[in-house]
């Protein structure tokens, strides 16, 4: 299934490709706005586009509007930091079939794109599991800070370790301890704690 991934951070785009990994989804394009977005969604035609709330000057709901009214027929999963009542109606009433908190675990985040892929005909939510909130010490030593700024690239814990002149059960051990600090279950959401708190820039 083809994926399209539209955020205007690109380390959440690089976590999410890395947590995809796996799936049934390919991710054949990104995009960081909604110009970009329009033209991506008409060139490849995506199963489902997933999309960021936050797009600099404009919004995914803008997004969602401008791109069911020039005739996409993908699928839209809207992703945000925060889950809000308010905004989940907004959503909805824009055309997107799911909504999905960042920081969210990846097997359930993975369960509902499946669910949307498949037509499930009913609007879905995932992510009754917040981001951390901000913390001005996750108390990170030095190496487990290394090991961190490369979570968004994708690299495994082998090519870590050989970039860090390490052993993978190491950075393993290193990454354990991260996840357990920064309070996240998976890559994809230590990531997103680390650039929302600033300990990894985009």
């Amino acid at each position: 299934m083809k994926i399209i991934l539209i955020d205007d951070h690109a380390l959440i785009r690089a976590a999410m490709i890395s947590a995809l990994v796996g799936s049934r989804f390919e991710v054949v394009a990104q995009a960081s706005s909604v110009n970009e977005a329009l033209a991506m969604i008409n060139t490849h035609n995506p199963d489902i586009a997933l999309v960021d709330i936050n797009l600099g000057s404009a919004t995914g709901i803008d997004l969602i509007k401008a791109a069911i009214k020039s005739g996409a027929t993908c699928k839209f999963v809207v992703l945000t930091m925060h889950d809000d009542e308010q905004m989940l109606e907004q959503v909805k009433s824009a055309g997107a079939s799911a909504f999905i908190t960042k920081g969210s675990p990846i097997e359930q985040v993975i369960q509902l794109l499946n669910a949307v892929a498949d037509g499930v005909n009913k609007f879905m939510k995932v992510g009754e599991i917040k981001v951390s909130p901000i913390k001005k010490d996750f108390a990170l030593s030095r190496r487990e800070s290394e090991v961190l700024s490369f979570l968004p690239t994708g690299a495994t814990a082998t090519a870590i370790g050989g970039l860090l002149f390490l052993t993978e059960a190491t950075i393993k051990t290193h990454l354990a301890s991260i996840y357990r600090k920064l309070g996240a279950a998976n890559r994809a959401q230590a990531v997103s704690i680390a650039l929302e708190n600033k300990l990894i820039t985009n």
